[in-house]
């Protein structure tokens, strides 16, 4: 292994080293902005994303992520559909988890798009069976390029992950993370400022009396009242969420509440959460064993796209490219002003 090639190999890898850790790094997921620069893992699993007003839980086999019509979304549905995008593609999926969740929505709103589709015998046209056609051109190229520049047997070394490891302990490090709770209330609002509305008001103060009396189970009454349909089942459990996965809002209560306690509801464009924190976890820098599939599987990511540069650059030496660019300049229209 080049030790050039390494910095870059595990800045990607300490990307996701807390996912790792935390199994389903989420936020509480919504169309607002949210601060995280905690990724989807790139190589064991990516961040599924949650309904409106929820954060994702850790996942139990394979989850359902979300629901349209008489079709889910599981968790291998999204890993199958993140392995067909580019690596900055991915990347920026893992940095913004909201862009996560539009992603699972997308893929919800596309399989009932296409049940319209085969319904009116669309997928049988001229012009799909054309399309498919350049799309089985680029994945026959996409897949032979794959095949033919995957990483040697044996690839890396049990010397070269740890020397991997030892040079870039500190990149790996976990950062603070919360095991946390919700209830939640659906009232949309743009303005996070806006007070409940009459109907929210109603159920927040209800829930206020519920939460304070004591012996409260916090999971039955989520049960019961959270409207966020994943978590409630949960018993209100959202999983672990690392700190910059947090959202302002929410991350801003935490350093007031203790182990076990609750929060005052926190207002979100989705509608309210009162958060319990049900643990949490100081940051540490995992053991090489902890994450050496991550390392072992990134390290020959990095090999195979050094694979795939000398194949291509060998390939266009053997046959340089030559453009018109006389009959190039024809494709582009005219300016009719």
């Amino acid at each position: 292994m080049t030790r050039n090639r390494t910095p870059y190999c595990i800045a990607a890898v300490a990307a996701s080293v807390a996912s790792a850790f935390l199994l389903t790094p989420s936020s509480f997921a919504q169309e607002a902005p949210v601060a995280q620069p905690v990724a989807a893992p790139a190589t064991p699993a990516p961040t599924p994303a949650a309904s409106a007003g929820s954060v994702t839980a850790t996942p139990a086999a394979d989850e359902v992520l979300g629901k349209i019509g008489e079709f889910e979304v599981r968790i291998s549905d999204v890993r199958k559909s993140l392995e067909t995008l580019t690596p900055a593609e991915r990347e920026a999926m893992r940095s913004q988890p909201a862009a996560l969740n539009q992603y699972v929505r997308a893929l919800l709103v596309q399989k009932i798009v296409l049940r319209e589709a085969q319904a009116q015998g669309w997928d049988e046209s001229a012009e799909v069976k054309e399309r498919m056609d350049l799309l089985r051109d680029g994945v026959v190229a996409t897949t032979f390029l794959e095949s033919v520049s995957e990483a040697p047997e044996g690839f890396p070394s049990e010397e070269e992950v740890r020397d991997a490891y030892n040079a870039n302990r500190e990149a790996l490090r976990v950062p603070k993370s919360w095991r946390l709770a919700q209830i939640f209330i659906s009232d949309p609002a743009d303005n996070v400022e806006a007070p409940p509305s009459p109907e929210a008001n109603t159920k927040l103060t209800q829930l206020a009396e519920i939460l304070v009396a004591e012996g409260t189970d916090f999971a039955a009454v989520a049960q019961q009242h959270s409207e966020e349909q994943m978590s409630a089942e949960r018993g209100g459990e959202i999983g672990w969420l690392a700190e910059p996965q947090i959202q302002p809002a929410v991350r801003a209560v935490l350093p007031d509440l203790k182990l076990g306690e609750i929060s005052a509801p926190v207002r979100m464009q989705d509608g309210w959460h009162f958060i319990k924190i049900l643990d949490i976890r100081e940051p540490f820098v995992p053991t090489i064993d902890q994450i050496r599939d991550q390392l072992v599987a990134r390290l020959r990511q990095e090999r195979a796209r050094a694979e795939t540069q000398n194949f291509l650059g060998q390939l266009l030496r053997d046959n340089p490219i030559a453009v018109n660019e006389m009959v190039l300049s024809k494709l582009i229209p005219a300016d009719s002003n």
